[in-house]
């Protein structure tokens, strides 16, 4: 019989059978080769399991803690260099303002926003969401929302004119905007004054002393507590960002209105006025150039001044938030519907009762709207001839693609509008009927 014991000595008993004598000897074991490091390795994994399990998730983690350092690092350098970039480009002095704005009834200087300095763009998101009302929350009725204030985005060439003249003279409103018959310099405290369009008893003509259409103007409506003062009846700006978020708050929100023009037609027309007032004669762009030279005006403007960014390339995410802003905050007037336009502007802001009966014509008043009610009024500025005739730029022109091109997110922005206009805005102002 064999008995094997492991690790022990192996004892073997050979029994001779037919003899007298048993032999029993010691017989040293079977001595195999030594094992190789590996093998001494596995055999030792296989019977230390859990050991190994602690070891293997210590240095798991010694791992991560090494690798979340170096990341941790490298954000809080990247943040360093992030706040070294910004704390150089807010010393960066912004481009001077180069268009005033006058509103002397029939011609009317529009100013465009330069660029200027910005708060930081989340904060200034946030601010102007909540300092501003819902379009489907506009409507007063019932004394609903009593201090909220009418601010109307001015988009250059878009027909703006017109509505600030229909607001001013034919519904009587005090506006705050920037006209040049005012000296703003002149006043230390917000007051209405006349503005030189008529009497202290007459209808229209009368402004907030606020010049709003430039930013040093929004900043004095800030210090002045413009929005609390219960002096204004509608402002009017080209800055929308800094004018909601600086001028308003929550308490004392904008509920805010424009009017829109195909973007094309309305670069054809702004190039058209610089022709007139900013160019001299032989100095003059042919549209062709004007259109093809980035040095004349800003492309897509509504889109970079609704998602407030004026320096750096468009991208898709600023196209989305424009058509955000318009959805959600925007009542939307198109020039080519002016009529029901200026018809929902009146139900949405409940100025129905501001169509008075007619009132007497002042002595020697040559002024379009005076001596009518404020109903013939309105018909006069709707229905008038245009004081600009052009030449027409067909659709399929070089200067027309040139321009298309370089302004496709606010076509897009445009027919977006459009949408909105003959869709959920026109089922609202159904509904307020």
């Amino acid at each position: 019989h064999i008995h094997q014991r492991p690790k022990r000595e192996h004892k073997m008993t050979c029994v001779i059978p037919k003899r007298e004598n048993v032999e029993t000897m010691m017989i040293q074991p079977y001595q195999p080769s030594p094992a190789y490091p590996s093998e001494k390795f596995i055999n030792w994994v296989q019977r230390s399991r859990w050991k190994v399990a602690i070891i293997f998730a210590f240095v798991l983690i010694l791992i991560s803690n090494v690798l979340y350092g170096t990341a941790d690092t490298q954000t809080n350098a990247s943040a360093q260099s992030s706040d070294a970039f910004s704390s150089n480009l807010n010393t960066t002095t912004a481009a001077s303002e180069s268009e005033a704005l006058s509103l002397n009834l029939n011609t009317t200087t529009e100013l465009l926003p330069q660029e200027e300095e910005h708060h930081d763009q989340e904060i200034m998101d946030t601010k102007f969401f909540e300092n501003s009302r819902d379009v489907k929350d506009q409507p007063i009725r019932m004394g609903r929302y009593s201090n909220d204030i009418p601010f109307f985005w001015s988009i250059p060439k878009s027909g703006t004119s017109t509505i600030k003249g229909i607001l001013l003279l034919c519904l009587n409103l005090r506006m705050a905007t920037s006209s040049s018959q005012i000296d703003y310099d002149s006043y230390d405290q917000i007051q209405v004054v006349n503005g030189g369009l008529g009497d202290d008893n007459s209808r229209g003509g009368h402004f907030v002393n606020v010049n709003f259409g430039y930013l040093p103007g929004i900043q004095k409506a800030q210090e002045w507590n413009m929005a609390e003062s219960g002096l204004v009846d509608v402002a009017v700006t080209s800055y929308i960002n800094e004018g909601v978020t600086d001028a308003f708050d929550p308490k004392h929100p904008a509920r805010i209105f424009t009017i829109l023009r195909h973007p094309i037609l309305r670069m054809i027309s702004l190039f058209n006025y610089h022709k007139v007032v900013t160019w001299e004669g032989d100095t003059s762009p042919t549209l062709l150039e004007y259109a093809s030279g980035s040095q004349y005006y800003k492309d897509n403007w509504m889109t970079r001044t609704l998602s407030n960014q004026h320096h750096s390339p468009l991208r898709d995410e600023d196209l989305l938030y424009a058509k955000r802003v318009l959805k959600e905050k925007v009542l939307i007037l198109l020039l080519d519907e002016i009529d029901e336009s200026m018809a929902r502007l009146v139900t949405f802001m409940d100025w129905g009762s501001r169509l008075e009966p007619p009132l007497p014509p002042s002595p020697g008043d040559g002024d379009q709207g005076r001596g009518l009610s404020s109903s013939a009024c309105l018909e006069s500025y709707l229905h008038s001839n245009p004081a600009n005739n052009h030449n027409e730029v067909l659709r399929n022109s070089a200067e027309w693609q040139m321009l298309e091109n370089v302004n496709n997110y606010d076509i897009s922005l445009y027919s977006y509008g459009q949408e909105l206009f003959d869709g959920e805005q026109r089922e609202l102002y159904s509904n307020l009927k």
